[in-house]
C-alpha cells in the first residue's frame, strides 16, 4: 500500500470571500506564495504532514475556448501555483486543490448572457460581509457544452499543473456549483428531513446521484487524459443530500480510480443531556468513526476503492476560535481507527484550527504502528513525548477530563453555526437593553445582536445552562490535573525563554505554556516531529 495521505493547511492562507465580482486578489491561488513560505511548508512536513490543500476556483484558474468569458487570469494563477508545487515539493510535500465545479456565478455574469442555453438553478446566498446577498445560476451540467467544458478544463488543468498531486472534489452544497448542489434532503435540528425542490427543468428530471456521478466522471476523465499519477479524491460531503446513507447509487457508481473521503463523525449518534443527538458536523467530543462513515467504508472497499477520512484535528466549530481543543483521548480513538480502517489517508482540517499544536503532534504520533493498544497507556507516552519530564499520569487524566467533558456540550448544527460560544471571549455580552438581532455566524466577523433563539433549536435553555456547567466542572478538573501533571515541566522553562540553544526540550513547548507569553511568538514555534 502506497504511503498515508496526510493533508494539511497553514493557518496564514485564506479560504477566499463569497462575492459578487471576481477580485484575483481574494483568491487564495493568487496569495499562495505569500502563505506557503519555505519556513510555514517546513513547519508542516515536520509535523509529520505530506500534503497541503489549497482552495481553487476552476473557472478562474484555467481557460479553455469553450468559454472565453472564464479565466482571464488563469496564465498567473498557473504560474504561481507552479512555484508553490516546486516550492513544497522541496520539503517533501504534494500540492492539492480542493474544488467544487462548476461553481456557480453571478446571474448577471457574462457567460449567461452569451450562452443563455446553459443557465440552470438559480440561488441565492448572503455573501462574507452579510449585507450583500448574491444572486447566482448554476452552469447546467445536463447540458452538452458544460459537460464538454469540464472534461477540457480538467485536462486544462491537468496539463499546465504536472506536478499537481491531485485534488480533493466536493460535490454538495458548500457553495451553489451544479444544479442539485443546494437542493435534495435536507436535516432538521431534530433529525428529521426536509426536501428542498429544484426548479431547473433538466435537471428535475434526473436523480441527484446520477447528476453527481456525471460529474466525477467527466472531471475524472478530463484529469486522466493528461495524468495517470494525479489523486482524484471525492468527498462525501452531504451526499445524504441526494439518497440515504450510505449513499449506496453514488459509491457503486463512482470510478475505481477515485478516493473517497468520508466525514469520520457525520451521522455518529450520541446521548446527550438524557437524548439521543445526530452528529452532523466534525466533533473533537465525539472520537467517532460513526455508523455511517463506516458503512460508507465498507461499500467502497467492496468495490476495491481507496478510502480517506475527513476529520479536523486542530478544532471543530464546538470552539472555532481557539488555537485548538486539547481532546487528546479522542484524537488517539480516531488515529487508532485510521490505522486499523487501513485507509488511504486524511484531510486533518478545514479552513480553520490550522496551527501546529499538541493536537496535530498527538495524531501523528498515534498513527505509528507501535503505539499501544490501551489509551491510557498511549495517552501516557505521548504524554512523555511531548512533555519530558512531566508526570505523565496526571497529564493524561486530565486529557480524559477534557473528553468527559465534551459529552455534556449541546451538540446541534443551530448552536454550533449561530451560538454565541465562538465570540464570546472576544465579544462578551455587556447588560443593556435587548436589540433582538440575530447573533450572527459563528465562523465569520457579523455584527454580533442578542438574540439566541436560533441557536437553541433542540435544546432548552435550561438543558443549555445545564450542559455547560457540567462541562465546566469537568473541564476545571482536567485543568487542575494537567497544572498538577506540568510542575516539574514548566519549572524547568522557568527563565529559560529566548535562550532557545540551551533549553533540553522543544522551545514552543516552554514558551506556550509560560504567563506573557505573545501570541505572534507561539504561532511561529515549531512542533515537534512526527514519530513514524
Amino acid at each position: 500500500m502506497s504511503e498515508m495521505l496526510k493533508i494539511w493547511r497553514s493557518s496564514r492562507s485564506a479560504f477566499g470571500k463569497f462575492s459578487r465580482r471576481y477580485d484575483p486578489a481574494g483568491e487564495e491561488t493568487w496569495n499562495v506564495l505569500e502563505a506557503y513560505t519555505d519556513a510555514e511548508l517546513e513547519s508542516i512536513a515536520e509535523s509529520g504532514f505530506n500534503a497541503v490543500w489549497v482552495h481553487a476556483l476552476l473557472h478562474n484558474i484555467v481557460q479553455t475556448p469553450d468559454f472565453p468569458e472564464l479565466g482571464a487570469d488563469a496564465a498567473e494563477h498557473q504560474r504561481r501555483l507552479n512555484t508553490l508545487i516546486e516550492r513544497a515539493a522541496k520539503h517533501d510535500l504534494k500540492v492539492l486543490l480542493y474544488i467544487q465545479p462548476p461553481r456557480a456565478l453571478p446571474e448577471d455574469h457574462a457567460i449567461f448572457r452569451n450562452h443563455p442555453d446553459i443557465a440552470g438553478q438559480r440561488e441565492e446566498l448572503q455573501g462574507c460581509d452579510q449585507q450583500e446577498t448574491v444572486v447566482v445560476r448554476a452552469m447546467c451540467t445536463s447540458t452538452e457544452p458544460v459537460k464538454k467544458y469540464l472534461y477540457n478544463a480538467t485536462a486544462e488543468l491537468a496539463r499546465q499543473l504536472p506536478g499537481l498531486g491531485g485534488i480533493i472534489m466536493i460535490t454538495a452544497s458548500e457553495y451553489p456549483a451544479h444544479c442539485w448542489s443546494r437542493r435534495g434532503r435536507m436535516l432538521t435540528a431534530e433529525g428529521g428531513w426536509e426536501f428542498t425542490q429544484i426548479d431547473c427543468p433538466r435537471c428535475r428530471e434526473r436523480k441527484p446521484w446520477e447528476v453527481v456521478n456525471e460529474l466525477i466522471q467527466l472531471v475524472r476523465d478530463g484529469i486522466r487524459s493528461e495524468s495517470t499519477a494525479m489523486k482524484i479524491i471525492a468527498w462525501n460531503w452531504s451526499w445524504t443530500m441526494y439518497e440515504p446513507a450510505p449513499c449506496w447509487n453514488i459509491i457503486s457508481n463512482l470510478p475505481t480510480d477515485v478516493i473517497m473521503m468520508a466525514d469520520f463523525e457525520r451521522g455518529g449518534k450520541r446521548t446527550i443531556l438524557g437524548q439521543e443527538r445526530i452528529m452532523d458536523e466534525y466533533s473533537l467530543g465525539y472520537a467517532g468513526p460513526s455508523e455511517q462513515f463506516t458503512e460508507s467504508w465498507e461499500l467502497a472497499a467492496n468495490r476495491g476503492l481507496q478510502v480517506m477520512a475527513k476529520l479536523q484535528i486542530g478544532t471543530t466549530h464546538e470552539l472555532a476560535t481557539v488555537a485548538n481543543l486539547p481532546i487528546i483521548g479522542n484524537i488517539y480513538r480516531k488515529a487508532v481507527n485510521v490505522r486499523k480502517m487501513k485507509l488511504a489517508g486524511f484531510m486533518g482540517t478545514w479552513n480553520f484550527g490550522n496551527l501546529i499544536t499538541a493536537n496535530t503532534a498527538a495524531l501523528n504520533f498515534f498513527l505509528a504502528d507501535d503505539v499501544s493498544d490501551e489509551p491510557e497507556q498511549a495517552l501516557n507516552d505521548f504524554a512523555a513525548y511531548y512533555f519530558p519530564g512531566s508526570d505523565t499520569a496526571k497529564i493524561a487524566n486530565g486529557w480524559d477530563n477534557f473528553a468527559e467533558a465534551m459529552n455534556s456540550y449541546p451538540f446541534s448544527i443551530p448552536f454550533l453555526y449561530v451560538g454565541p460560544t465562538n465570540y464570546a471571549c472576544i465579544l462578551p455580552m455587556e447588560p443593556a437593553p435587548l436589540t433582538g438581532k440575530p447573533v450572527g455566524r459563528s465562523w465569520l466577523l457579523d455584527e454580533r445582536g442578542d438574540d439566541l433563539a436560533p441557536a437553541l433549536s433542540g435544546y432548552t435553555i435550561k438543558e443549555v445552562i445545564e450542559g455547560f456547567t457540567r462541562l465546566a466542572e469537568v473541564w476545571g478538573q482536567g485543568v487542575e490535573l494537567l497544572t498538577q501533571g506540568l510542575e516539574l515541566f514548566l519549572s524547568s522553562c522557568q527563565g529559560r525563554v529566548g535562550q532557545r540553544p540551551r533549553l533540553r526540550i522543544p522551545f514552543h513547548q516552554c514558551a506556550s505554556f509560560l504567563p506573557g507569553f505573545r501570541a505572534s511568538q507561539r504561532l511561529e514555534r515549531r512542533a515537534p516531529a512526527a514519530i513514524s
